[in-house]
């Protein structure tokens, strides 16, 4: 299993994908380097696998408010849910991936950001340490009365 970083530039992105236990990606055509970055992202996105974990950061600040554990990758789903796809009337993100669980914060969990060596400008996906995963959920352990088990 891997551990994955997937940034978003709102938080109501992110309580979206929390609420819908899904996140999107941008296509090819979104802009210059989603175009540039395009090959790189496929690649990459073709190994998301079930059971891999995702932590959700804010890419400007680096608050991390979300970790997933990963259901699958691509869905279709061509109905609009995040604000700016409502806002402009078409899917903009239609690389989906789906949560089999997602925890949520509307306060950052952590503070750190997360941008490795393989990290896909324009997609903000990139592979994560699983020390970072393991830090997140120590994280969540002491803001909450939870006690967290699992392999990382």
């Amino acid at each position: 299993m891997a551990n994955w970083v997937f940034s978003s530039s709102t938080l109501d992105n992110i309580r979206i994908g929390y609420e819908r236990c899904m996140w999107g990606f941008w296509d090819r055509d979104a802009g210059t380097k989603q175009r540039q970055n395009w090959r790189r992202f496929v690649m990459t996105y073709q190994r998301l696998k079930p059971f891999d974990h995702a932590i959700i950061q804010m890419a400007k600040t680096g608050d991390l408010h979300a970790f997933g554990v990963i259901k699958g990758s691509y869905f279709d789903d061509q109905t609009p849910v995040w604000p700016e796809e409502i806002r402009q009337g078409k899917v903009l993100f239609p690389w989906k991936v789906s949560f089999s669980l997602i925890l949520f914060s509307e306060g950052a969990i952590m503070k750190r950001f997360i941008k490795g060596g393989d990290y896909i400008d324009g997609y903000g996906l990139g592979e994560a340490r699983p020390q970072d995963t393991g830090d997140l959920i120590a994280a969540i352990e002491n803001r909450t009365s939870l006690k967290i088990k699992g392999e990382i």
